[in-house]
């Protein structure tokens, strides 16, 4: 760099520290995995390979974890960093626990988020353990390493109180405990290391708190919780609660739903939040879901809102939905909605699901309808191709899933549907063809609960390199192994 002639009478160290000084204000912020890595799933091998990883927020100086251990990695820009994974990683059938890091000042894990690389061969068949029913999950469930073990324990709706759940290495769970220290449990619930002290804790919103409270329980890293801070939300059923460092400031902050708008909640950096903007829906109408996640490419959160414009509090459900994108700046507050599809005549079966089906860096979107499931490929500017459908089930799609369930690499569709009267409901999986197209539907015959089905959430709960499955349902969940 070229300094002009006036600055050389000033001493060198105090032009040093002018130039330093703003850089080392700046905190790191945390890091955020977004989908799937790449490579999803390697068949064993005595050969290391290069595993990139893409979320939003990545800085140069992030490091890749498998199972906690560092690995040499190479930073590409704040969308994505590539690790070089060890041959002796891979050379059985197992799971890899993928975490990222960033340096102080500021930084931290991502501990919101994480992503696993099955370790396993491909399989040809789809089959699952006969299910083992736990009185737990219901339909508030979520999957992940509170204990730093690498295996995914389980925080839920257990009874009408908050859990947690133990993961044993055998797939199963417990004992069990209460997480939510005696609150109702509890309209949503996100997780996240909300105080910096390496553990996950919990956010959540008791449903016996006239619904306009949120509270903060923290994580010991042994899957104890205590009484962190609260703090007043939007009154109502939030209906969605995402994490994320969205300020870039080296703490977790939260966006939930409220009746009307979107809030945005900033992150003090130890267990406490402080109401930060609120952004009123793109037209009338309830705004049924939210992910998070970089889809312009430039490393910094945005949101895209699923809005059912019909399906308000006094309406009742009507068909047409659309997706509305609210790009972050990178300071905490987003740009104005831009409507990136619609579909009038459509009705949403529950929600959208951010993921990479075509293997290029970018993220894609898939919804379901009343009886098929959509994929929109995403151009990695904040634009997304017209849908592709899927027909799942004449007769209703109840819940769906993203994951590589045959552990070939690609990412797959699981779709649970209903049947004819009568009949057990059924699990369809559209196996990925790697380039954003899928499959025909297989279908596979292990029974599935036939009371009301309530979401899906797949994880490698064995750690045997194959994706497994959870169904909760009005009696539980159902926990399938896949053989």
């Amino acid at each position: 760099m070229n300094f002009p002639r006036v600055l050389h009478s000033i001493p060198k160290l105090l032009i040093l520290a002018a130039l330093l000084t703003p850089a080392l204000a700046q905190n790191n912020p945390i890091p955020q995995i977004v989908g799937p890595v790449h490579p999803d799933a390697v068949a064993p091998s005595t050969e290391p390979f290069t595993l990139s990883v893409y979320g939003a927020n990545f800085v140069p100086g992030s490091v890749v974890n498998w199972n906690y251990q560092p690995r040499v990695t190479n930073y590409v820009s704040g969308h994505e960093i590539q690790a070089q994974i060890l041959a002796s990683d891979v050379v059985q059938n197992t799971a890899g626990y993928i975490t990222v890091v960033n340096p102080p000042p500021g930084g931290g894990s991502s501990s919101a988020t994480w992503a696993q690389v099955e370790v396993h061969d491909p399989v040809s068949a789809i089959s699952l353990d006969s299910p083992v029913n736990y009185d737990f999950g219901f339909w508030a469930l979520a999957a992940a390493d509170f204990t730093h073990d690498s295996r995914l324990s389980l925080v839920g709706e257990y009874g009408s109180l908050l859990g947690f759940g133990y993961a044993q290495s055998a797939g199963t769970f417990g004992p069990w405990s209460v997480a939510g220290s005696g609150y109702e449990c509890c309209n949503e619930f996100g997780y996240g290391d909300f105080n910096g002290d390496g553990n996950v804790d919990i956010v959540f919103q008791p449903s016996g708190d006239s619904g306009n409270a949120l509270r903060v329980m923290l994580g010991n890293g042994h899957g104890d919780f205590s009484s962190g801070s609260s703090f007043t939300g939007y009154y109502g059923s939030l209906g969605f609660m995402l994490v994320g460092d969205f300020n870039q400031d080296g703490r977790l902050d939260l966006v939930t739903r409220g009746p009307s708008n979107l809030s945005s909640y900033l992150g003090n950096g130890d267990g406490t939040f402080e109401d930060k903007a609120n952004y009123a829906y793109p037209s009338e109408g309830l705004v049924a879901d939210a992910v998070a996640g970089d889809v312009d490419g430039d490393g910094i959160l945005d949101l895209i809102v699923l809005q059912a414009p019909y399906l308000s509090f006094n309406n009742g459900s009507q068909p047409g939905f659309a997706f509305w994108l609210l790009r972050g700046n990178g300071d905490g507050t987003f740009q104005r909605p831009k409507k990136i599809g619609a579909f009038p005549n459509e009705n949403i079966c529950g929600g959208m699901l951010l993921s990479d089906f075509n293997g290029d860096g970018n993220l894609d979107l898939a919804v379901c309808t009343a009886t098929q499931v959509g994929v929109m490929l995403g151009n990695g500017d904040g634009t997304f191709r017209p849908p592709v459908f899927y027909t799942a089930s004449t007769y209703g799609i109840l819940a769906f899933a993203v994951g590589d369930i045959n552990s070939d690499g690609n990412q797959d569709l699981l779709v649970y549907e209903g049947t004819p009267l009568g009949t057990p409901w059924q699990l369809g999986v559209f196996l990925g063809n790697g380039d954003g197209t899928f499959q025909a539907q297989q279908i596979i015959t292990q029974p599935v609960p036939t009371s009301a089905e309530l979401g899906l959430v797949l994880g490698d709960y064995n750690r045997d390199g194959l994706l497994d499955t959870i169904f909760l349902s009005d009696f539980g969940m159902n926990v399938y192994l896949q053989q």
